[in-house]
């Protein structure tokens, strides 16, 4: 016998006492479809722990007076944009903590440095508390908190939120084909966040009053100059 000869079979040798794991190929895969499914939820229950689950990625927050309210998951590069043909409302500096009526009655928003607080008549009434939206410091990103206006859902309130660089000075939001200005609102300074609001149509069906859009709205916010700060389309 040749070292060839003896170096394999020493390698066979070898090779029979290695203990075989029970599993298959095909168990092996199951198995890595599970821990890659488990980290994709993982990674997306991290992106609604930030500010009730405003970031991109999410689908919607909860809200015990109200069930899910939209807010988007990112489509997110270059759009053709659509603007509406009346004038934009001009653009609102708050102080901190300041009541900015929204247009109905007992609806109003407070500002702070990174939270929105937002007082909707159907779950606070007249009384003086608001639920806060905030969110932590990071990538930009533009999303949207929705609340619908009952007994007939026909019209809802849309907040856009834009977290960022730039100065923002215009808002747009798109429904059904419909360009709307938000009246955006920010704090003296740079915040790093500016905020829209405007009332649209609402979603309600016959079956579920409360429907809340999302597929299919589309959101932009501008700096003075008209230049794109971000953009996004909702998806479910």
């Amino acid at each position: 016998m040749d070292t060839e000869d003896m170096v394999r079979g020493a390698l066979r040798d070898e090779a029979a006492r290695v203990a075989v794991a029970h599993w298959s190929a095909g168990p092996v895969r199951d198995h890595v479809r599970r821990q890659r499914r488990r980290r994709r939820v993982t990674m997306g229950a991290s992106a609604v722990a930030v500010a009730l689950a405003v970031v991109a990625g999410t689908g919607a927050v909860l809200s015990a007076q109200h069930g899910p309210r939209a807010l988007g998951p990112a489509s997110q590069g270059p759009q053709t944009l659509q603007l509406p043909v009346e004038p934009a409302p001009e653009a609102l500096v708050v102080e901190p903590g300041q009541q900015l009526p929204l247009g109905r009655q007992d609806w109003w928003m407070r500002l702070k440095d990174q939270e929105i607080c937002i007082h909707d008549a159907p779950a606070y009434g007249s009384g003086p508390d608001c639920g806060g939206h905030s969110w932590m410091p990071g990538a930009t990103e533009i999303t949207m908190q929705y609340y619908g206006n009952p007994p007939q859902y026909h019209e809802g309130l849309y907040n856009l939120i834009y977290q960022g660089p730039g100065q923002v000075a215009r808002m747009t939001l798109e429904v059904d084909g419909r360009a709307y200005w938000a009246t955006v609102a920010s704090l003296p300074g740079n915040p790093g966040y500016a905020t829209g609001y405007v009332w649209g149509p609402g979603s309600s069906t016959p079956d579920d009053p409360t429907a809340y859009p999302l597929q299919g709205v589309r959101l932009a916010a501008y700096d003075a100059q008209g230049t794109v700060l971000a953009s996004k389309t909702l998806s479910p």
